[in-house]
């Protein structure tokens, strides 16, 4: 599994300078600094063209900036994707987990997105929302709050590079808090996962989300026999067989999945690619083919139900099933105290009610044993889009929070 190493150092890395920050200006020039950084590695994910060695190289850059902190750092690299554990000195597994990832999708038109740049009140790159500027922000607050010194909050952060591909291989979330339960016996009670809550990208203060979809992926293949499309001996048409099935399925989600309510809080279903014969040939049938189906489900919806009929269905009609996800929506307990600190704190910087929401896009909140998840970020626009920026008088608010919650927090432990 991962183990205790010290980063590699042909990554030098400078963010910021000077003396211990005291001044918020400096905090927020810091993130900005390293967000910068970050976004410069173009660590690339969930697409044939993976940059595999990006990945890792964004992976050592933040390895250093945690190392020279002095933080505690455990780092899971024995897996196609690494994964970084930070902690403050001797409290590495602590109650409540911050989380990050630090791949992105790729880039829109082209490579330029990995140049980024200030503009006014935004940072634009790919990478700038989703999520590197958050993954900045909690880096630069876990430094500060470490040369401050003890008593430290009961806090630690988990950043992987694999979640834009659904974190199904090693070493994404769920195989980070697997093998420390194993080696540890050790869960976070909380998951605050850092993905863009200001969904407007101009709010200072991102809504507290304590619901978050789930995710399932479905492959059908479709297996026949080639042979001549214009003799009477020809096989039936693959596409209709597909189709067909399309039809059946949306009755299925129809009555399985939450497709539509008053408030927008719904599951979705969508067939994002099929693949069938050969472009431009036109007198050979199509020997196999393949329909992909991704569910989004709400926490309400019986996501295991309805992958079984899915299932059922698929394999009557003759099609072989890969079920390659399947991850239910995740509502955190309301009577979860950190939960209760959270929204506390939000309310007291931000001098308003906190805003309490549900987040559509799957995040890492997912894997949180027992649903102990919060998602709760910053504030941005067009991840996975070409148009992708972070809006930066969000993240001044954001650590401003984390001090809040660390300060809350040791006070409700007696610290």
């Amino acid at each position: 599994m991962g183990r205790n190493r010290p980063p590699d150092h042909s990554e030098p890395v400078t963010v910021g300078s000077g003396p211990a920050v005291t001044d918020a200006q400096d905090r927020v020039s810091q993130v900005v600094d390293l967000a910068i950084r970050l976004v410069r590695i173009p660590s690339v994910t969930n697409c044939p063209g993976e940059r595999l060695d990006e990945v890792a190289r964004c992976a050592r850059v933040i390895a250093q900036v945690v190392a020279e902190a002095g933080l505690e750092l455990r780092v899971f690299d024995q897996g196609r994707y690494p994964a970084l554990l930070a902690g403050f000195p001797g409290a590495l597994l602590a109650p409540v987990t911050l989380c990050g990832h630090f791949d992105v999708v790729p880039p829109d038109p082209d490579d330029s997105q990995f140049e980024p740049r200030v503009e006014g009140d935004r940072l634009w790159g790919r990478g700038a929302a989703d999520m590197k500027t958050v993954v900045a922000s909690q880096l630069v607050w876990m430094r500060d709050a470490v040369r401050r010194g003890p008593p430290y909050a009961p806090l630690n952060l988990l950043l992987v590079g694999n979640e834009e591909n659904g974190e199904v291989e090693p070493f994404g979330t769920p195989h980070v808090l697997a093998a420390l339960e194993r080696e540890a016996g050790w869960q976070p009670q909380l998951m605050l996962v850092g993905e863009r809550t200001g969904e407007q990208g101009n709010e200072l203060f991102g809504e507290v989300c304590p619901s978050n979809r789930g995710v399932a992926r479905v492959l059908l293949t479709a297996r026949g026999l080639r042979g001549h499309t214009g003799t009477s001996a020809a096989p039936g048409d693959m596409l209709d067989r597909f189709l067909e099935a399309r039809r059946l399925l949306g009755e299925v989600f129809a009555r399985r999945l939450t497709l539509a309510s008053e408030d927008g809080w719904v599951s979705s279903a969508r067939f994002p690619f099929i693949s069938v014969g050969s472009p431009g040939v036109y007198n050979i049938s199509a020997g196999e083919g393949r329909l992909g189906i991704e569910l989004r489900p709400i926490p309400e919806d019986d996501l295991e139900a309805c992958v079984g009929e899915v299932r059922q269905l698929c394999t009557g009609l003759g099609f072989e099933v890969t079920v390659e996800v399947m991850e239910p929506g995740v509502s955190c307990p309301p009577d979860n105290p950190h939960l209760g600190l959270l929204i506390a704190a939000v309310e007291r910087v931000s001098g308003e009610p906190a805003r309490i929401a549900k987040k559509k896009p799957g995040t890492s909140a997912r894997f949180a044993p027992g649903g102990n998840a919060v998602v709760w970020g910053q504030s941005g626009h067009g991840p996975h889009a070409r148009d992708e920026w972070h809006y930066l008088p969000s993240i001044a608010p954001y650590l401003d929070m984390l001090d809040e919650l660390a300060r809350i927090s040791l006070e409700a432990r007696g610290e």
